[in-house]
């Protein structure tokens, strides 16, 4: 069984194989040829204050590659404020860190085949799905992007963006002018293009083709006025947008329709728990909730961009352990090729007595 660290994924997964890793599973979505475990939130507790337990587990399963993918996060969950809106944040309390990992077991035999943390491929995996959503849904000739989010998110969001759009121009705008300064600066030294930090949302996005959401937020950050003929809006939470929003989009497409938003199961007398998932456009009759998703598209199921005019969005709605699966089965054929990450005895995860 092999163990890998944070930083040995991130030297073998770019974001461009992580996409290339993502695609043929989404064409095996859309042929019924996977499964999915939805995400459950189980929620407890805590006696930090404003804050709550949550332990949330998610999975899939892709026989193609003979892999099983299981998610696990161990959090204690806060609510701050941050320029006047709530945000969903992790505390980092395991002795100033935190707690995800992905184990990944084979189809065939049911051993476990390699254990890691989830942090550097999640960010990866979420970059990778919206950069597959801007490559069939934005324009072909761009020019300018505007990021609103400087977060650990934003970067894998910026560098799926340049690489498969030859943007000329990248704008970035936070709340915080340290963060997006310190984000600047740091994706100079990543990538070749102009990129510039501004004081406003209303100046990140003037003129941008492509608006790409990457916060923490919980209520809307894409405002329906920036949405102008022929540009394209990218989000990593529901949140992002709302029902004014998309109404003025000609084509929204979805990470994934077929699972569910996740389940939360909230222990009786929970405080500081704000429901998020409960409620929002996607599920009060705010937006007939019928669009297409990636799996759709990629399989020619349903139409990407049509015209220069049209409005489009990418809503990255629901993570899922699949992408795990698929992200992870790469990881691991090129860990063994390369001879990376930690061996340990496999009669460690396995026994001799029936379960």
């Amino acid at each position: 069984m092999l163990i890998l660290s944070n930083e040995e994924i991130s030297k073998l997964l770019s974001v461009q194989e992580c996409m290339a890793a993502l695609e043929p599973m989404y064409r095996d979505v859309a042929e019924e040829r996977v499964l999915f475990s939805p995400r459950v939130d189980n929620i407890a507790p805590n006696p930090h204050p404003h804050a709550y337990y949550a332990f949330k587990h998610m999975g899939g399963t892709w026989p193609a590659q003979g892999v099983q993918a299981l998610r696990i996060n161990s959090d204690v969950v806060t609510h701050p404020l941050v320029a006047g809106k709530p945000r969903r944040v992790k505390q980092p309390l395991a002795d100033g860190r935190w707690v995800g990992l992905v184990l990944l077991f084979s189809t065939e035999t049911g051993k476990l085949l390699a254990m890691f943390p989830d942090g550097v491929m999640q960010r990866l995996r979420v970059g990778a799905t919206s950069g597959l959503g801007l490559k069939h849904l934005a324009r072909e000739k761009v020019e300018r992007l505007a990021l609103i989010g400087s977060g650990w998110q934003a970067g894998t969001q910026l560098a799926a963006a340049l690489a498969v759009r030859p943007f000329r121009e990248v704008r970035v705008y936070s709340p915080r002018r340290e963060t997006r300064e310190a984000f600047v600066a740091e994706s100079r030294k990543l990538h070749k293009v102009d990129i510039r930090a501004l004081d406003s949302a209303e100046a990140c996005v003037e003129g941008a083709d492509v608006i790409a959401a990457a916060t923490s937020s919980m209520v809307r950050v894409i405002e329906p006025r920036w949405l102008q003929r022929g540009v394209h809006i990218s989000t990593i939470k529901t949140q992002e947008v709302d029902a004014e929003v998309l109404g003025r989009c000609d084509r929204v497409v979805m990470s994934n329709r077929r699972q569910t938003k996740h389940y939360d199961n909230v222990m009786q007398g929970t405080p500081n728990v704000k429901a998020e998932s409960a409620r929002g456009w996607w599920n009060d009759g705010s937006v007939k909730v019928n669009f297409p998703d990636l799996a759709d598209v990629i399989a020619g199921r349903a139409k990407g961009r049509q015209s220069d005019r049209e409005i489009t969005a990418f809503l990255n709605n629901v993570g899922t352990g699949l992408q795990f699966a698929a992200a992870g089965a790469y990881v691991l054929k090129k860990a063994r090729a390369q001879r990376a990450g930690t061996e340990l005895p496999d009669d460690w995860f396995t026994e001799d007595v029936h379960p």
